[in-house]
C-alpha cells in the first residue's frame, strides 16, 4: 500500500516514515509539508493511504479532505488535538491518531486501513454477469446499480462518470478496473475514456455511437474490436 505523509512538523514526518519503513505492506510514496505540495504529488503518484495532519498553514487537513472529495485516498488523520474527531469521521477517515503516536497505535490503524474495503470494492472483486448489479459509491452513499441500466462509462481524470438510463453517478475508480469487472459479453471499451454497454447502442455513424445518454466516440485503437463485437466489418 503506497503511503503519503502530509505534516508540517519534521519530527512527526520522521516518526511516520520510520513506522512505514518497518511495516510490511507499506511503501512511502512521498512526504509533504502542506496541502499544496500534497495536491501536486497526488496528481503524479498513485497513493492508497494518506497520513494527514490537521493543523497546517493555509489549508488544514479537514479543509484539504473536503477539497479532494471523491479523489481522496484512504486517510488516517494525525493530530495533537482530539477535538476534531467528530468532524473527521464525518469525512469517512479510516482512523484518528493523536500525537505522540506509538507504533502499536499506528499499526492498529494501518491494519484497519488494509482490512477496510468499501462494499462497492468488495462487489468489484469478481466479474459480474449481465443479470446482476454492482454497488457504486457516490456522494458518500452506496448506490445499487443494475448493470443493464449502465449506458456508458466516461473517464475524467481521477474519477468516472457512470451514465445511467435516467441518472448519472460520479465515482472514484479507474477505467482499467471497470473494464476488468464488467461482463465482456455486454460491455466494450470503445475509447481510452469510454466503456459502452452494447445493449444501449441506438445507431453508429462513422466514429460515433448514439445512445440515449448522448454520443460516445470510437477511438481509432478500439475501432476494429468494436465493429467485430457488433458483427460488422
Amino acid at each position: 500500500m503506497r503511503c503519503l505523509i502530509v505534516d508540517d512538523e519534521p519530527p512527526a514526518q520522521i516518526i511516520l516514515e520510520r513506522y512505514i519503513s518497518q511495516t510490511n505492506g507499506l511503501e512511502l510514496a512521498g512526504k509533504c509539508s502542506n496541502a499544496i505540495e500534497a495536491m501536486a504529488l497526488l496528481k503524479k503518484e498513485p497513493v492508497e493511504l494518506m497520513f494527514l495532519d490537521i493543523q497546517m498553514p493555509e489549508l488544514n487537513g479537514l479543509q484539504f479532505l473536503k477539497y479532494l472529495g471523491l479523489q481522496a485516498p484512504k486517510v488516517i488523520l494525525t493530530t495533537a488535538y482530539d477535538s476534531y474527531a467528530l468532524s473527521a469521521f464525518d469525512l469517512d477517515v479510516i482512523d484518528y491518531l493523536v500525537k505522540p503516536i506509538s507504533y502499536e497505535r499506528f499499526l492498529r490503524a494501518v491494519v484497519k486501513a488494509m482490512r477496510t474495503a468499501s462494499p462497492h470494492e468488495e462487489a468489484l472483486k469478481t466479474p459480474l454477469k449481465s443479470s446482476q448489479y454492482i454497488f457504486l459509491r457516490a456522494d458518500r452513499k452506496l448506490y445499487k446499480v443494475k448493470l443493464e441500466d449502465i449506458v456508458f462509462i466516461e473517464g475524467l481524470s481521477n474519477y468516472l462518470k457512470v451514465h445511467l438510463h435516467k441518472d448519472m453517478l460520479v465515482i472514484r475508480e479507474t477505467m482499467t478496473r471497470m473494464e476488468e469487472i464488467l461482463p465482456p459479453e455486454s460491455f466494450v471499451r470503445v475509447h481510452k475514456s469510454y466503456i459502452l454497454n452494447i445493449a444501449h447502442i441506438q445507431y453508429v455513424e462513422r466514429n460515433v455511437v448514439a445512445t440515449v445518454c448522448g454520443p460516445v466516440p470510437i477511438g481509432d485503437a478500439y475501432s476494429q474490436d468494436f465493429f467485430n463485437r457488433i458483427g460488422h466489418q
